[in-house]
């Protein structure tokens, strides 16, 4: 059966202590923000049937009705609307109000200056040639923090993350900004998928911290066997802390951070997975960051441009710490945002003109 796109939401007192119901009952993981069903019109809801959702209560879920149904349950259960709390309108919280002037003082920006809308070719050549991507940082920073607040936990944090912490240059969010971005120009656009993708971005290097100093501050291509098998364990150190944390993010935030050292060809670590068996926010993470720690010389240990590092990915120059493979789709969005083609064919333009001289 699928599932209606409208829903409202009920406390297990509202059924009333019935067994048979004349419309069906969805139960709301928020979670993975989706609606299943849970008991088909006239099932009998069993005994086990009540345990699985007292349980699924205990974990934050929530019953729901598809709003079709409104009349035919208000009338079998004896209920009016004022009866039910999701269907009252509701008074918005202070940060709620915060938000909503943040959207209107975007759009009004936008509207009346253009040019205050970051281009991301743009924005991104200069972020690169002034080694300064704080630009681009609070363009992120502006559009994250519109996010919607009763969405998931995860997009709430998102946005509470990118107001307190994303408001200055460096590694981290720079990783995360530039990630946002390119998810964006991939069509990725959708909130929930961008708050994992920027969850994801600053928690997934937690687990260095429990790794021995120099590991972090010795260049990956001079680890010893040894030193690259502990270094390779961080990806599942800071998928631990999280549950162990107990965060209230989404599975798939989690998968990211533990799949975001995963490369499209089977090569990463830790797990070896390989194409579509990567979630694709994983990989975006994954070459952004290894993009800025190459440029910053964490990778060969000599500092060298990123539109350098991106066009040797692109051509699969045989690179020391650049033998890895984000997917077409990954490394085409980096090409354009950076114009290679362009410097390219300008280049090559150039060559013919000496050539005729």
């Amino acid at each position: 059966m699928k599932a209606p796109e409208e829903f409202f939401y009920i406390e297990k007192e509202h059924l009333k202590g019935r067994k048979i119901f004349p419309f069906h009952i969805y139960l709301y993981n928020p979670n993975t923000n989706q609606h299943t069903p849970f008991l088909y019109a006239n099932s009998p809801l069993t005994s086990n049937k009540e345990f699985f959702l007292d349980y699924a209560l205990e974990r934050h879920g929530e019953i729901a009705i598809a709003d079709n149904q409104q009349k035919t349950f208000f009338t079998i259960m004896e209920l009016s609307k004022e009866d039910i709390p999701s269907l009252q309108e509701q008074e918005l919280e202070e940060i709620e109000i915060e938000r909503e002037k943040r959207i209107q003082a975007l759009i009004e920006k936008r509207t009346n200056n253009e040019e205050s809308i970051f281009d991301l070719k743009i924005g991104f050549k200069e972020c690169e040639k002034n080694d300064n991507f704080l630009p681009m940082i609070l363009a992120a920073q502006e559009e994250i923090m519109t996010f919607g607040l009763r969405v998931s936990a995860t997009v709430s944090l998102a946005s509470y993350l990118a107001e307190k912490i994303l408001s200055s240059d460096n590694i981290t969010n720079r990783i995360v900004a530039v990630s946002y971005f390119l998810a964006k120009n991939c069509d990725i656009k959708d909130e929930e998928s961008l708050s994992d993708l920027i969850c994801a971005s600053f928690f997934c290097h937690l687990g260095m911290t429990q790794m021995d100093f120099y590991l972090n501050h010795k260049p990956q291509v001079e680890l010893n066997d040894t030193e690259r098998k502990k270094f390779k364990k961080h990806p599942g150190y800071s998928h631990h802390f999280i549950l162990k944390a107990q965060l209230d993010i989404s599975d798939r935030c989690k998968h990211i951070i533990f799949q975001h050292h995963e490369r499209y060809d089977g090569s990463g670590y830790p797990s070896m997975r390989q194409g579509d068996y990567i979630d694709q926010l994983a990989l975006i993470i994954g070459a952004i960051a290894h993009l800025f720690e190459y440029s910053q010389g964490k990778v060969a240990g000599t500092k060298k441009p990123l539109r350098s590092i991106i066009k040797n990915l692109k051509n699969k120059t045989l690179t020391s710490g650049l033998e890895l493979e984000f997917g077409d789709k990954i490394l085409e969005n980096l090409s354009l945002i950076i114009n290679t083609e362009d410097e390219q064919s300008n280049l090559n333009n150039r060559d013919s003109e000496n050539m005729a001289a």
